[in-house]
């Protein structure tokens, strides 16, 4: 079985949605191929600036392209 984790409720519903799956559950939609389960809020996000070597975010660092990273 594959897991597919989201963001939010609504987005594993268009996930679900799209992928035929229409079995709901306590905290998670599923079929025989997929489960799929949602937290709240945002799962990852960007380190401070200074964690890519840059003082502050500027429009020219953005993406970040370090080749160190």
């Amino acid at each position: 079985m594959k897991v597919i984790i989201t963001e939010k409720p609504s987005v594993a519903r268009e996930i679900a949605e799209v992928l035929g799956i229409n079995s709901k559950h306590d905290g998670y939609i599923s079929n025989q191929e997929y489960a799929i389960t949602w937290a709240f809020g945002h799962l990852i996000e960007l380190c401070p600036p200074e964690a890519y070597g840059w003082k502050e975010w500027t429009k020219e660092n953005l993406p970040m392209n370090s080749p160190g990273i």
